[in-house]
Parts: C-alpha cells; sequence; structure tokens
C-alpha cells in the first residue's frame, strides 16, 4: 500500500516536470495557447497530457495489488485509471514535500 502511494506521489513529481516541459515547447511553437482554447480539449488538458505519459511509459496497472481499471474497460481503462491517480496525488506530493521543507527548515 504504501509503496503504491509513494509510486503515486513520485510519478506526479515526474508528470510534473514533464508537463512544464511540455508547456515550454508548446508555448514556444505559439500551440499551447490554442490548445487551451479549445472547448472541450482545454478544459481536460492535464488528464489528455496524463494518459499519453501513462499510455507511453506503459504504466498501467500499477503491479502492487491495486487494480486502476475503470468500468471494466481493459487496458484504456487501466490506464485511464493511473492518469487520474497521477493527477490526484499531485497535490499530495506538494504537501509533502512542502511539510519535509519546513521540518527539515527547523
Amino acid at each position: 500500500m504504501m509503496s503504491t502511494i509513494l509510486t503515486l506521489i513520485v510519478l506526479g513529481m515526474v508528470f510534473q516536470g514533464v508537463l512544464a516541459v511540455l508547456d515550454s515547447i508548446l508555448d514556444a511553437v505559439s500551440v499551447n495557447s490554442m490548445l487551451k482554447g479549445l472547448p472541450i480539449i482545454g478544459s481536460n488538458l492535464n488528464l489528455i497530457w496524463a494518459y499519453l505519459f501513462v499510455a507511453v511509459t506503459d504504466l498501467g496497472g500499477m503491479g502492487y495489488g491495486a487494480s486502476t481499471e475503470l468500468l471494466g474497460m481493459g487496458t484504456f481503462g487501466s490506464q485511464l485509471g493511473t492518469a487520474i491517480a497521477i493527477l490526484a496525488f499531485i497535490p499530495v506530493g506538494n504537501a509533502a514535500v512542502s511539510a519535509l521543507g519546513k521540518g527539515v527548515a527547523r
């Protein structure tokens, strides 16, 4: 259980780094604002990037006895569930790093 949570926190941190690089590249070619302006895609762009991150790196399922499969949709559901979990754990990772930083500073 703890290894799954730690894995999701680390994946959230790695995904934030990948997203920062991707945003800077898309800003350089002036595509990012266009994508964010699309009605349905713009509001779900982070989920789309997270799904592509999971699909490219083949992370679906987590392999720690925890299933992320959604609605019995097989591989797609597993990858989508993992992407949602990564996005959900980004604030948890930020809070953990902040708490560690405050504890070390004392």
